[in-house]
């Protein structure tokens, strides 16, 4: 027989003061399982653990400890099955189908001339990428929202369940971290991120680019902006593209030359660095295209001005573009590819 999260509790709490002579820990505990079944506020109990002494502490958490994982498991499993049926079947099918109409879509408005291609990108572009984001990047919201109550409710309870327990961690000053919430959280991402549908070889090339970022210490912010390009080329069909610490060089460099010496151009008046290729072999690589952006210091910022342009995102997503650089200097970025 399974047991929902409130009988659980109901049979630990039964079992525990059958046994025990009253003690503050089993009036909380009676009161947490009030308000549960009530679904009601139960912070002015949490806030009661502070009170008790440590070896009443030790004891509530050992007692409480030989729910909660059955608990905590029960619904990680449950919200697995329904994941992994949400992306099976006849829904994978219509999935896969979305997929494609919404790729062919994307590429279609990229193929366009320059001029009717602007807006084109704002109505049709972002919104297949949306859809696209929303297809191949499951996320728990979104399998909770499609899995409607029974499961929403098995949540809320688990974690209200993990509140409290963080409640006694917290109290008792213990040795393990008060994170059971966010645990529980963590697991519900790890087993979305397990159903992506973008491919294996893109992803090795960005888990390759992390690690070039840590071992060239390629700043934090050049290191997303990457990442987000790839991320929306995968989503597109494209592949991602390997991140060059010479390209990075070139383009930070350029982004300092713009903004000291307050110019906004692909044509430096730099002597050697007037051409992004010139940049590029500065640095000991080379280039194929190059995008400049100015007016904030975000590179999420960055990306989506260039992608609202035709001509800088017809650079973003080239075919034939294999390599990618990102330099910020201030509220200036340069974006570099080669082939």
């Amino acid at each position: 027989m399974r047991h929902c999260p409130t009988v659980l509790v109901a049979l630990f709490l039964w079992a525990h003061l059958a046994v025990a002579a009253p003690r503050a820990t089993d009036e909380i505990l009676s009161a947490l399982q009030t308000r549960l079944e009530n679904k009601a506020d139960f912070s002015d109990l949490i806030e009661q653990l502070g009170s008790l002494e440590p070896r009443e502490l030790a004891r509530l958490q050992a007692e409480y400890d030989k729910v909660w994982p059955r608990l905590r498991d029960a619904y990680l499993s449950a919200f697995e099955t329904e994941a992994k049926g949400q992306n099976s079947g006849a829904s994978r099918q219509a999935s896969q189908a979305a997929i494609r109409a919404a790729r062919e879509t994307f590429h279609a408005v990229r193929s366009m001339p320059e001029g009717p291609m602007k807006e084109a990108v704002k109505k049709r572009s972002e919104p297949a990428v949306t859809q696209l984001r929303e297809l191949l990047l499951p996320s728990a919201d979104r399998i909770l929202k499609t899995a409607g109550g029974p499961l929403s409710t098995q949540r809320a309870q688990v974690l209200r369940l993990g509140e409290f327990r963080d409640g006694i961690l917290q109290a008792a000053v213990a040795i393990e971290e008060a994170t059971t919430v966010d645990r529980v959280r963590a697991e519900e991402q790890k087993i979305a991120a397990s159903l992506s549908g973008l491919p294996r070889d893109g992803l090795r090339i960005m888990e390759k680019n992390r690690k070039i970022a840590e071992d060239e210490m390629i700043p934090e912010g050049e290191r997303r902006g990457i990442e987000e390009l790839n991320e929306t080329r995968l989503l597109v069909g494209l592949n991602a593209l390997l991140l060059d610490p010479g390209l990075c060089e070139a383009s930070r460099s350029h982004s300092e030359d713009m903004a000291t010496l307050r110019f906004f151009s692909h044509t430096s008046p730099v002597e050697g660095k007037q051409s992004f290729g010139q940049r590029a072999a500065l640095a000991g690589t080379t280039s194929s295209g190059e995008n400049i952006y100015m007016g904030s210091t975000s590179p999420k910022s960055a990306n989506r001005g260039w992608f609202r342009s035709p001509g800088h995102h017809k650079n973003m997503f080239h075919p034939a573009q294999r390599r990618i650089g990102l330099g910020n200097y201030g509220t200036h970025w340069t974006q570099m590819f080669g082939r």
